[in-house]
């Protein structure tokens, strides 16, 4: 029996998020949805002269880990919407311009992971920006479907009028469209005004099951631009609420934390944000610029004595439990059982509890309409 997901999160394979991935029980009403932007996980450190006995093919390197996720169904993205940047480590850009920028290459990679074809539902996104092909949408579904009998297919503002007319050509009852409202929000009177054509066709799209993804913490928010133990002011997290108004049947964002952009470098900047799921916000924790320290000594206390969690504390919906691994993790830097000092490691603390809490809310029947 296949169900629908009510809560599609997105992950950019990073060591942290892999971590999450594979240790996630996503159960029959979470799907992941998984990007993939380089050649393998992570870089090799062996010498050139065994490099090539070593090396793995693109299969060989995902597979396992798509293997190990705890999901009936996952969909997998090669990002054609990811823009490339100076600041790509070389192996993201070689990918990028060799592989995702090529629709023919693109679709050879995604086909060389037809062993999960079951588990795995390929995202199909336009070429139109990039390369000014036209039908890219209905010429990948071609070159997909026989092999994955379940697709999806993603769209934006930019591009959402030509998308729509390809994807109604070929889209089946089984298949998922998701509409990326990038960082518009629904309940702002402004920003849905500059939606509202993608949203008046959607309410009348019937298709198949429609999927909004939004990104509630915007790009721009820093770790020294937080404002300690208060409330993100411009993070909205209502799509949940009012999505299914609006012809959803899902909702969809970044696990509790801002889009990856996948950009290298950058000093250490002790900072953590904390998803409230009583009052369905974000609340921000900061240390001192390059204080990796005060990940220990002033972060967690802080968040340990802050206002979420005496909410979530004081809340029949028990989201702060030691099944909730992002919340251990914390309990575990208190008691000295785990080490504080990592920036990436916080960015998982976030993402398990995000999870888990949303995972909660969809047990207790919070979604349910």
């Amino acid at each position: 029996m296949m169900f629908s997901p009510t809560y599609v999160p997105i992950f950019r394979l990073r060591q942290e998020e892999k971590k999450v991935l594979v240790s996630f029980n996503f159960q029959n009403e979470i799907y992941p949805y998984i990007e993939i932007f380089k050649h393998r996980e992570r870089k090799l450190t062996i010498s050139k002269r065994n490099r090539s006995k070593m090396e793995k093919t693109f299969d060989q390197e995902y597979l396992p880990t798509l293997e190990r996720i705890k999901s009936e169904k996952i969909f997998l993205d090669l990002p054609v919407h990811l823009k490339s940047s100076r600041k790509m480590t070389p192996e993201v850009l070689n990918f990028l311009r060799g592989v995702i920028e090529k629709r023919e290459e693109r679709t050879k990679y995604i086909i060389l992971l037809q062993k999960l074809s079951d588990k795995i539902i390929p995202v199909i996104s336009t070429y139109s920006q990039l390369t000014a092909e036209q039908n890219s949408i209905i010429s990948q579904s071609n070159d997909l479907r026989s092999i994955y009998k379940t697709l999806s297919f993603r769209t934006s503002s930019t591009t959402f009028y030509n998308d729509m007319e390809q994807i109604k050509k070929v889209i089946e009852p089984q298949d998922y469209l998701f509409v990326d409202l990038e960082e518009y929000c629904l309940s702002n009177e402004d920003d849905l005004y500059s939606i509202e054509f993608m949203l008046n066709e959607i309410e009348n799209f019937k298709q198949c099951h429609v999927v909004y993804i939004n990104s509630p913490i915007a790009r721009s928010t820093t770790n020294s631009g937080l404002d300690h133990g208060k409330r993100l002011a411009h993070a909205d997290n209502s799509l949940m609420d009012i999505v299914w108004g609006y012809g959803g049947k899902s909702f969809s964002d970044y696990v509790g934390i801002k889009k990856d952009v996948v950009e290298s470098g950058g000093a250490i900047s002790p900072g953590y944000i904390m998803y409230d799921a009583v009052e369905n916000s974000f609340y921000g924790f900061k240390g001192r610029y390059k204080k990796i320290e005060d990940f220990e000594d002033i972060i967690v206390p802080a968040v340990m004595n802050s206002i979420p969690v005496e909410r979530m504390r004081n809340t029949d919906a028990e989201y702060l439990s030691r099944d909730n691994v992002g919340w251990r993790m914390l309990e575990d830097i208190v008691s000295g059982v785990e080490k504080p000092k990592s920036q990436s490691k916080f960015k998982r603390i976030s993402m398990e509890h995000y999870l888990y809490c949303i995972r909660k809310k969809i047990q207790d029947g919070y979604f349910l309409l």
